[in-house]
């Protein structure tokens, strides 16, 4: 009777002590990219543009408005994403990384037809589909030329006006496989008027040194053919006698005698 009442109670202690125990212990963080997805996600629900905020100077206020006129003019439902490539690995740390996977987690996510685009905040870097929806656009090869056709610089929206010019052009395949020459950044067309001077300062300084060494060979050469025509003058004729003049004697203090 005994044994039972100790076992009894022995097992409430250890039940208590499990319980204390699992009450104190932290609850698990969610991953941080399911945080980040989910944040975006919650965004979306209340306006079809997010824009990240870690960029101010590239992404002053009033981004979204403009973003969202821009794509406005597509006629369908866009759901734009501005924010910064970056996934998580295991360990929790972040690594770049494509912005693709954003664009049908997110489509999922919402449950939601329409145009999805996930870029980064220059514009460089992007990934457009559409799902569903009657009217088809053809914005893969439309993103791909609009980034084709604008120098690195551009800036983003500069590449969403150039993306929406072309997917509703009816011709997105055709420049995406045929893009005209990208323009020169400002970079390149600073280092090639910095190339161009640095070639004309070395022409000028080529020119002034072979004017320079022409004159001074002209000077040399005058003055030895000057002195070869000075000591021609002073050679004896051959065959003749010098003429040797006689000293003049000098008068005496009587005079002649």
């Amino acid at each position: 009777m005994r044994r039972g009442w100790f076992v009894l109670v022995i097992g409430g202690l250890i039940a208590c002590c499990l319980t204390a125990t699992a009450s104190a212990a932290p609850a698990a963080k969610p991953p941080a990219a399911q945080t980040r997805i989910g944040s975006i996600t919650a965004q979306l629900k209340r306006d079809p543009v997010y824009v990240t905020d870690q960029v101010p100077r590239l992404l002053p206020p009033g981004t979204a408005g403009k973003i969202k006129a821009l794509v406005g003019r597509l006629g369908v439902p866009a759901y734009v994403v501005v924010t910064l490539p970056s996934r998580v690995r295991d360990d929790g740390t972040e690594a770049p990384s494509d912005l693709e996977s954003l664009v049908p987690v997110l489509h999922d996510r919402l449950g939601k037809d329409g145009v999805y685009l996930v870029v980064d905040p220059s514009g460089a870097l992007g990934e457009v589909q559409q799902f569903g929806g009657t009217r088809r656009i053809d914005v893969e090869h439309a993103y791909q030329a609009a980034t084709s056709e604008l120098p690195y610089e551009a800036g983003l929206l500069s590449v969403l006006d150039r993306f929406v010019e072309i997917a509703l052009s009816g011709h997105a395949e055709e420049r995406a496989r045929h893009p005209s020459p990208r323009p020169e950044s400002a970079t390149r067309r600073e280092l090639d008027a910095y190339d161009r001077g640095n070639h004309r300062a070395a022409v000028r300084n080529d020119t002034a040194f072979g004017i320079g060494a022409g004159l001074g060979g002209l000077i040399v050469l005058g003055l030895l053919a000057g002195r070869r025509i000075r000591r021609g003058r002073r050679r004896p004729v051959p065959g003749k006698k010098p003429v040797r003049k006689k000293p003049k004697r000098p008068a005496g203090r009587g005079g002649k005698r």
